[in-house]
């Protein structure tokens, strides 16, 4: 297995990975979700930041790639994702979390 093939697939299991978080994230469906999310959120980030540094960097010629291609535009649906959905889902938590605890007070638990 050749670093572009092991890049690309790495990539697609970590952005499917990704999605998958999210969607248990949304639905409320484990309490530990989150915390993995972030810390997949912030690795991913630091890998398509060295990556694009590496890659495009203005003291080397580059030709583009099917997988240069790939994480150019997923790193922008990526940091825009990570920024309106992160804030959503943060939001949302928040709003849930104080409806139960103002339930479970009303009901004197």
């Amino acid at each position: 297995m050749n670093l572009y093939s092991f890049q690309s697939d790495a990539f697609n299991y970590t952005k499917y990975l990704m999605y998958f978080l999210y969607l248990i994230v949304a639905l409320g469906l484990s309490t530990s979700a989150p915390v993995y999310l972030d810390s997949l959120v912030y690795y991913t980030k630091l890998y398509v930041s060295l990556f694009l540094i590496f890659r495009f960097n203005p003291f080397r010629e580059t030709k583009m790639t099917p997988l240069d291609a790939k994480i150019a535009f997923n790193s922008g649906m990526f940091l825009l994702f990570a920024t309106t959905v992160n804030g959503i889902i943060g939001l949302y938590i928040t709003n849930f979390k104080a409806q139960i605890t103002t339930y479970l007070a009303a009901r004197g638990f």
